[in-house]
């Protein structure tokens, strides 16, 4: 049996020079799978078992709300609902520098809270409101950045799911875990907002500033009403039947969906040609996540299997160094092997090797596990890996490259970095809440 470091080299050797050689990212990772399956898991066996993993990783529930809310954001955007919701909400907004940017943070949170799935969310914003902010001439970095950005806030904003899972993985209390995130949550999203409106001053042609009509008070209230409150009533009835416990995430992405169609009819504007093209984009979108997905699970099994992970995390956790620089090393193994493996799978592997040493060096485990899940959302948008980049490839503008998005979703990360890097120095940003809380 290879060691786990060579294995680890020529894994990521083979699949960094086929993306280097111009190999499309999901072509790159199924040859390493194969290759890498073939050779160290037992030839046709071991291809057995990857198909196997890859049916099972894909063929799960959970990931039927991607597919819903992803309906549901097409039939909003393809009937013209949501565009009409966007340009009343812009009539409040006023001239703050780059504000579709700054409504594309608000968008983001809501609507990744509602999926409780940055994939399902990312691919649902990219497809609705990047072509309305091209439109008024925004840049890629203002249109797609405030986007990818967004998906931080999804796990940051209760309920959150993936906050939950860890909490119940590291067998803490739910309850302050949900606490915990809402004030790092709410600092990742003045960090943002501040970003957006700092570059936008510093470059204003990169989100072009635009004069709406003078709008009566009245007016803007009657806007309101009738395409803002009706959708948010949609969102609020999402939300609130989770909440509840009336419904799961799939029954509530349903009822979004059967929502989206009710609201579309009422405005007048589903039409069977509305439904023929959002359902065919939704496939498109559908079948490109999950072909990602399956890529990203054979990649981890074969992670898994050579013990390349385990033993990455075990050397690094044991080395001679201060506690904090241990914390940190421990954040920068969750940052690079989150380019690969999804954020639960990638919970199971790191909670049961970080956490007692977390406990042994004294510091709490809730202000662990709250840069831990800041990281790995950030993991799935950080460059060349992130599996978010490629999602927003998928539903962008032909015309926005890969380059490009990776380019804007950098400041945000920034943005994220420096949320980790004061929640690591001010502990209390994050226990704070729930030591008032409980």
């Amino acid at each position: 049996m290879i060691e786990w470091y060579w294995a680890l080299t020529l894994i990521m050797g083979g699949f960094m020079t086929l993306v280097i050689l111009g190999v499309p990212i999901v072509f790159a990772f199924f040859a390493v799978n194969i290759v890498g399956t073939w050779s160290l898991m037992g030839g046709s066996a071991g291809l057995r078992q990857m198909v196997n993993s890859m049916y099972e990783g894909i063929s799960v529930f959970t990931l039927l709300p991607i597919t819903l809310f992803v309906l549901m954001g097409e039939i909003l955007f393809r009937s013209g609902v949501a565009s009409k919701m966007i340009d009343a909400l812009d009539k409040w907004i006023g001239n703050l520098p780059g504000r579709l940017s700054l409504l594309a943070v608000l968008s983001g949170a809501m609507t990744s809270a509602l999926s409780g799935a940055s994939i399902g969310s990312t691919a649902m914003l990219g497809s609705t409101l990047v072509p309305h902010m091209r439109a008024r001439g925004y840049s890629t970095e203002m249109s797609v950045g405030p986007i990818l950005g967004s998906g931080g806030l999804a796990i940051m904003i209760p309920p959150s799911g993936l906050a939950v899972i860890l909490a119940v993985l590291a067998n803490v209390s739910v309850g302050r875990m949900l606490m915990a995130i809402i004030v790092p949550g709410l600092l990742m999203a003045v960090l943002y907002a501040g970003w957006v409106i700092l570059r936008c001053i510093m470059r204003p042609d990169l989100a072009p500033a635009y004069d709406s009509p003078p709008m009566r008070f009245a007016a803007k209230v009657l806007l309101t009403l009738k395409y803002v409150i009706p959708l948010s009533f949609l969102v609020f009835l999402v939300i609130g039947v989770i909440f509840l416990g009336i419904a799961t995430p799939t029954e509530a992405a349903a009822l979004g969906s059967a929502g989206a169609m009710l609201v579309g009819a009422l405005y007048g504007r589903l039409s069977m040609q509305v439904m023929v093209d959002a359902v065919a984009s939704t496939l498109r979108v559908a079948i490109m996540v999950l072909v990602i997905l399956a890529a990203a699970q054979s990649f981890s099994q074969i992670l898994a299997f050579t013990g390349a992970n385990r033993n990455l995390a075990a050397t690094i956790a044991g080395l001679d160094l201060a506690p904090i620089l241990i914390i940190v090393l421990m954040q920068a193994i969750v940052l690079v092997l989150g380019g690969f493996i999804s954020g639960v799978p990638l919970m199971m592997i790191t909670i049961p090797v970080f956490l007692p040493v977390v406990t042994t060096l004294g510091y709490d485990p809730i202000w662990f596990l709250v840069l831990l899940l800041i990281n790995i959302e950030m993991a799935q948008t950080t460059p060349p890996f992130g599996v978010l980049l490629f999602v927003m490839k998928g539903v962008a503008p032909p015309d926005v490259t890969i380059g490009a998005i990776m380019r804007a979703a950098v400041p945000f990360l920034v943005c994220d970095a420096i949320a980790i890097g004061a929640i690591m120095a001010f502990p209390q940003l994050a226990l704070w809440l729930p030591s008032v809380a409980f």
